[in-house]
């Protein structure tokens, strides 16, 4: 709906897979994104690279997911390890690719009756032209 309202909805392709077995088959695109993926033992790493051979030059990657929090104890370990800081994923990203935002953002939560602070990760990159 957005799309169309920009009149980009021509322009405009979704795509919707899983990312942790993701192969662009020489495809690119302007942006690819994921959010609050957490594949377990670091994972992470690996699906922002190959999320990344996917940026068509010039194109951008997102990636936010949440950041290691003691907030999270009731998780498992195996989920709260999948967490990561967004610097974590700048080894994935390939010699071409600009970082332009790798930070932890903080927001604001309410679980259970309790409101609290927690970061998300942010990684926000573009691939040169």
């Amino acid at each position: 709906r957005h799309a169309e309202e920009a009149g980009v909805v021509e322009r405009t392709e979704w795509w919707q897979v899983d990312a942790r077995a993701f192969d662009p088959e020489g495809r690119s695109f302007d942006l690819v994104t994921t959010h609050f993926l957490h594949p377990p033992e670091g994972g992470m790493v690996e699906v922002a690279a190959r999320l990344a051979r996917a940026v068509a030059p010039g194109g951008h990657l997102l990636v936010v997911g949440h950041a290691p929090s003691d907030h999270f104890h009731h998780l498992n370990e195996r989920r709260r390890e999948a967490m990561f800081l967004a610097a974590d994923l700048l080894p994935a990203l390939p010699g071409d690719f600009e970082p332009l935002v790798v930070q932890q953002r903080r927001r604001e939560v309410s679980r259970g009756g309790e409101t609290f602070e927690i970061d998300d990760s942010t990684l926000f990159a573009r691939r040169a032209a």
